[in-house]
């Protein structure tokens, strides 16, 4: 991707917080320049040395957006969006377009035919963590004193972010939990540690979905990219290889590796490491707590993190009272879409990822969810939204909507990204030009190297409307 110039890239970002601020919380806020601080008296002091005569900052302001009231129309839709709608590159192409908020269908092609959703699927997901599980509540990793002398039980809570690397050194996940801490924590009781068990119990079945494949933990000869793992609640950054680099290959052994990495932070290498369960009651010598739900949601929709995402969907599962595993987490998300009065005739999942093959969800019941979360009707969907990629500035769309037929959607489409196989997905919102917020879902089958683009084009399409 060819980078913006400065200024270009500054009215992209500016334009996005546009975007978050209408839907999320309605007003844009503006802060003062950060080489000043402000105190309590309202006088400005210099953090550095001042040569030339300070340049004044713009007072912090709060512009409200007025929601509009010109009401958009199927006619309008239809003659602003034939360009890109006669796209070939569009393929095998399905779709819905909603005004937010009336909920009315303003354009529609075969959008309750299941098809393969892809990554879209975590807006499901999502949807169903929200509604189903405290969006303040945090995994937790722990070290319990074993049975047997000289044995401590680490103890995987579901956390997937946490991390191997020393402090302050990057992984994927922002503000992830460190090994480093439990190891220290160990170190401090007193402990001699001659043996590390591991319990992988917070989590049942297979460790692998049914329509996955093995050559994605790894990558296929030539891609070194890893975008899944065998699903263990015991793990370290995402077990990737590389905990910096998002698209590392996966170890593959999750439980192991974690293991390993506390038995050399510990400072003892070569600790065996055994299967096995913590005692019942037993001595807890460390623990450490990950980010919120609703943050880690945000990681993982940004991103389109899929081993995060399965995490987050075992935790809806052991909300709603179904075993925790994919079986169970996919019949409890689809449980909550049911408890949100959505029709999920359709709808059929294997994973809380959507990387699965043999996954379905009709487009329309993608932009439902979507639909609810702008409209603001169930208050726990706003954190839904906050994840969502920017068209040209972040996550999955940082670098799509550059070419002449999207970039007018940069900064103002913002969507969850979905690709697998022969499919291509896409499904958000973006607001039109007069302040209308227009809600989509598309979905294209039989894709080719242009398909993403053409998507991108019907997106940016809609920024374009005044379709009253």
């Amino acid at each position: 991707m060819a980078a913006f110039p400065r200024s270009r890239r500054l009215a992209i970002i500016v334009a996005s917080i546009v975007v978050l601020a209408v839907v999320v919380i309605g007003v844009v806020v503006f802060v003062g320049s950060r080489d000043s601080t402000t105190t309590a008296s309202g006088s400005s002091t210099s953090t550095a040395e001042i040569v030339d005569p300070p340049v004044a900052a713009p007072p912090p302001r709060i512009a409200p957006m007025a929601a509009s009231e010109k009401v958009p129309s199927t006619a309008g839709i239809e003659a602003q969006l034939a360009g890109q709608l006669a796209n070939p590159d569009l393929a095998q192409f399905t779709g819905v377009v909603i005004d937010s908020a009336t909920g009315s269908v303003l354009w529609n092609k075969d959008s309750n035919t299941p098809q393969i959703p892809a990554s879209t699927a975590k807006m499901l997901t999502g949807t169903a963590l929200l509604t189903s599980v405290d969006p303040t509540s945090r995994f937790v990793t722990k070290v319990v004193q074993g049975d047997q002398e000289g044995d401590i039980v680490l103890v995987g809570g579901g956390d997937v972010t946490l991390s191997a690397r020393n402090a302050g050194v990057g992984t994927v996940y922002d503000g992830a939990p460190l090994m480093s801490d439990l190891a220290a924590q160990v170190k401090a009781s007193g402990v001699d540690v001659k043996r590390i068990v591991l319990d992988t119990d917070y989590w049942s079945g297979p460790d692998l979905a049914d329509g996955w494949q093995t050559g994605d933990i790894r990558g296929t000869p030539g891609s070194a990219q890893g975008f899944i793992t065998r699903m263990s609640p015991l793990m370290v950054d995402g077990d990737r290889e590389d905990p910096a680099n998002e698209e590392s290959v996966r170890t593959g052994d999750p439980a192991n590796t974690a293991g390993k990495a506390l038995a050399r932070l510990l400072g003892t290498p070569d600790l065996p490491l055994v299967a096995g369960t913590a005692p019942e009651g037993g001595t807890v010598i460390g623990q450490v707590s990950s980010q919120p739900m609703s943050v880690l949601l945000a990681q993982a929709l940004e991103k389109s993190d899929n081993v995060l995402a399965e995490a987050l969907a075992r935790q809806v599962a052991i909300a709603r009272g179904a075993p925790p595993s994919f079986t169970g987490a996919s019949a409890a998300i689809i449980e909550a879409m049911e408890a949100l009065k959505i029709d999920t005739i359709g709808v059929e999942l294997f994973d809380g990822s959507g990387i699965s093959t043999k996954d379905r969800v009709p487009p329309a019941i993608l932009a439902q969810v979507v639909s609810l979360a702008v409209q603001g009707t169930t208050p726990a969907l706003r954190n839904l939204l906050t994840g969502l990629p920017v068209a040209g500035v972040s996550g999955s769309l940082a670098d799509r909507f550059t070419d002449d037929g999207s970039k007018s959607g940069a900064g103002w489409v913002r969507a969850k990204t979905g690709s697998l196989e022969v499919t291509y997905a896409l499904a958000g919102y973006v607001p039109d030009v007069d302040g209308r917020i227009l809600v989509f879902a598309f979905n294209s089958n039989g894709v080719n190297g242009r398909t993403r683009a053409a998507q991108d084009a019907v997106a940016a399409g809609l920024r374009g409307c005044g379709c009253s």
